[in-house]
């Protein structure tokens, strides 16, 4: 006998039991996530029949299933490394969705040939550019290089933008606010259309369509979002308090969160900030004033430390975590270290955050890390500020 083809499958090669899966998953699983999450009904949206890239806003976990249902076309997703680690969603993704991967932090080479690939073979994309999800209740500007990128693809192009997604489920937050969620396409470009635009326009074309205020469309549609702990988990969003101007000492439980120093507010079902003495009705708002006292901060003394209890550095291959120290995160302007692990910076190659905000970490000697705890909740979002602040000198 022969030994058998040991040649790994295609997405080509394996496209027609990929859009079975996805048809599948459609039509048992996601009527009964769209009812939980509250994603409003409507018509079948269209889109060319030429291979495509679709863009979105990023804001919940499930974005890919909420717009693959609302066009019924066909889509490979990029998805992020960390959502197929979860044991039973992660399979579902891998499985059903067959998603290209790509590792956060990283420089995504490997991701950009796997979507030229796809896209020759005749299927269309589905991505997000943010690369992250909203935190603040805005949409994040392009991961750089994106349109630039895009161009080289030539292929078209579809904008789309999710409503409403933020205040159903926050990056930082806990648990799903009942509210509405609904998909609005918002512009196809053609290759001719795109290939007329320099990198600089079709990035501004690209970074407009998919923008998105949370706060700002809520205020027209006055749309209530119901839930239970409305304000929980917040501390990895707000990391100082306008109060004292301390870091990391704000709490949150169920709709109230509070810092060490006295200064209490509540969050109400439309995600507005209530207390007093709070100088801020948003999550924006407040997100806005902190950077800017971040910018102040001096990162290049001697003196500069940040630091959070409590934490693990994992250290990522193949899908799988292996804790490598466990202790307080600290963070100068020569390392980040976990207990008694130090990365230095000048290794540190790359940053982002996953989750409500978890660090991820990747190394020019091609490591992969995560800090996290799953009981902890921790501000990633100002390392990753903090980080960029460092490189710059």
């Amino acid at each position: 006998m022969g030994k058998k083809d040991s040649k790994k499958t295609t997405k080509k090669d394996r496209y027609a039991f990929d859009k079975f899966g996805v048809n599948l998953v459609l039509h048992t699983i996601v009527p009964i996530l769209k009812n939980r999450f509250g994603v409003k009904k409507h018509e079948t949206l269209t889109v060319t029949d030429e291979p495509f890239v679709m863009l979105y806003n990023h804001v919940t976990d499930l974005d890919i299933v909420w717009i693959i249902d609302a066009f019924r076309t066909h889509m490979y997703c990029l998805a992020s490394e960390h959502m197929v680690r979860f044991p039973i969603v992660g399979k579902i993704i891998l499985w059903f969705f067959n998603p290209i991967i790509i590792k956060k932090g990283s420089t995504g080479t490997a991701a950009v040939m796997e979507i030229h690939r796809v896209i020759k073979a005749g299927h269309n994309v589905l991505m997000s550019p943010e690369g992250v999800r909203s935190g603040n209740g805005l949409t994040n500007p392009l991961v750089p290089a994106t349109a630039a990128v895009l161009k080289k693809l030539r292929c078209n192009v579809v904008t789309v933008r999710i409503h409403g997604g933020y205040l159903t489920s926050p990056r930082w937050g806990k648990g799903i606010r009942r509210g509405e969620i609904t998909i609005e396409k918002i512009a196809e470009y053609t290759k001719d259309d795109i290939a007329k635009m320099s990198a600089e326009e079709f990035e501004a074309h690209i970074n407009e369509d998919i923008y998105e205020d949370a706060y700002a469309y809520n205020e027209k549609a006055k749309i209530p979002f119901k839930g239970k702990k409305l304000a929980e988990g917040i501390e990895a969003q707000l990391f100082m308090c306008p109060r004292c101007k301390k870091i990391g000492t704000i709490h949150s439980k169920n709709n109230s969160f509070f810092c060490d120093c006295g200064l209490s507010a509540t969050m109400d079902e439309y995600g507005i900030i209530k207390g007093d003495d709070i100088p801020f009705d948003s999550v924006t708002k407040w997100d806005a004033w902190q950077s800017k006292e971040l910018d102040n901060i001096d990162v290049t003394s001697d003196e500069f430390v940040v630091s959070s209890d409590n934490l693990t550095l994992f250290e990522i291959n193949e899908h799988k975590e292996t804790p490598v120290d466990t202790g307080k995160l600290t963070l100068t302007k020569n390392a980040l270290t976990v207990n008694n692990t130090s990365i230095p910076m000048d290794e540190i190659s790359g940053y982002s955050i996953v989750g409500f905000g978890k660090l991820l970490i990747t190394t020019s000697g091609k490591h992969y890390y995560e800090i996290s705890n799953k009981k902890v909740r921790y501000p990633g979002i100002m390392y990753i500020k903090l980080l960029a602040k460092i490189k710059e000198n």
